[in-house]
């Protein structure tokens, strides 16, 4: 039997999630509690939470709408807050672009009692939401909107939901689902999504950032984290470790191109002396660059179950090991240094 069609399997543009957001936002008005009560409640909860109030913040006239001075999606709630909404799918922000639809939100109410409150709404994962923060919008996650779609779902009976909501949550729950097929997959099977899941649960564990790298072969998901400096005389550089999916790097920063290829030496050395002694199997990796690699790891750095399926913890583990390896030769350059000196 075929599955019944959803409208956002079609719906995919933010476009349409901008419309859906804008519709519902209008529903939690008092004045359509009588047409359909379940959903009226579905849409207070949600403009509740949007406003980062509880429920006891009652909420009586809503006025939404789309591309107010090109913001995604906007609304007045009960003439005491302007809801500036920044919806982002696929993609994240860009081009200072919070900072200004802050400024123009907050200039044409600068003289009026209107308070504004600043929304960043994510459903995928993000890497780093710190330009999101400091531009001063709140972030709604994935997790907030399957909670509040989802009491709607078990509340309100089958023939009394709305088809549009529906959708828009069981799109949602496969979406939940595929970032979190790192869990349920093999190895081999991984996408987009199980790499997006896989990194963001990563740095709760060992920091880092995330994202898109563009290049020739046509890109990857790219996780980078534990940052060290050292110096070879007058020159310092950066050294750090990077995963380009299923690819393990050791990745060294030297911003003068003069200095590149007798650091990258001098640290590469380094770098195999105190992996030989932590019997960690690495090779010659990478290109002269900026931003170079110079080895890589010759084994699989995720650790599996009998099942074939990714064992988390032991996979931070053995991260940690690599972090510990790049510690070890921090410490061993830091000598060297001194002596050069």
């Amino acid at each position: 039997m075929k599955k019944t069609p959803n409208i956002f399997n079609y719906a995919t543009s933010e476009l349409s999630q901008d419309a859906f957001l804008t519709w519902l936002i209008q529903w939690a008005d008092k004045d359509f509690q009588e047409e359909d009560s379940s959903l009226n409640a579905c849409a207070i909860s949600f403009v509740q939470k949007l406003l980062g109030k509880d429920k006891t913040y009652a909420i009586e006239s809503v006025e939404a709408g789309r591309q107010w001075n090109n913001i995604d999606v906007y609304a007045i709630i009960n003439n005491q807050y302007f809801l500036v909404i920044e919806d982002k799918k696929g993609t994240k922000e860009h081009s200072d672009q919070l900072n200004k639809y802050s400024e123009r939100a907050k200039k044409h109410y600068q003289n009026s009692d209107v308070e504004v409150k600043l929304v960043y709404f994510k459903m995928e994962e993000q890497g780093r939401y710190h330009n999101v923060k400091e531009a001063g919008f709140s972030i709604f996650h994935r997790r907030d909107m399957l909670s509040i779609l989802g009491d709607y779902f078990d509340s309100t009976e089958g023939s009394e939901q709305n088809n549009i909501v529906v959708d828009f949550y069981k799109n949602l729950v496969i979406l939940d689902e595929k970032i979190n097929s790192y869990l349920t997959k093999p190895l081999n099977e991984w996408h987009w999504y199980s790499w997006q899941g896989f990194y963001s649960e990563l740095q709760k564990h060992i920091g880092g950032n995330w994202e898109y790298v563009s290049n020739a072969s046509g890109g990857f998901l790219g996780f980078w984290w534990h940052w060290n400096s050292s110096c070879l005389g007058d020159t310092k550089f950066e050294y750090y470790l990077q995963l380009e999916e299923q690819k393990f790097v050791f990745k060294l920063y030297v911003y003068k191109e003069s200095e590149r290829r007798e650091v990258r030496e001098f640290y590469r050395r380094n770098l195999y002396k105190k992996a030989r002694e932590l019997n960690i199997d690495i090779s010659q990796f990478g290109r002269l660059g900026t931003y170079m690699g110079v080895a890589k790891l010759n084994s699989e750095y995720r650790i599996t179950n009998n099942k074939g399926i990714l064992d988390f913890q032991a996979t931070v583990k053995n991260l940690k090991v690599m972090m510990e390896l790049l510690n070890e030769t921090e410490k061993e350059i830091n000598a060297i240094s001194k002596v050069y000196d």
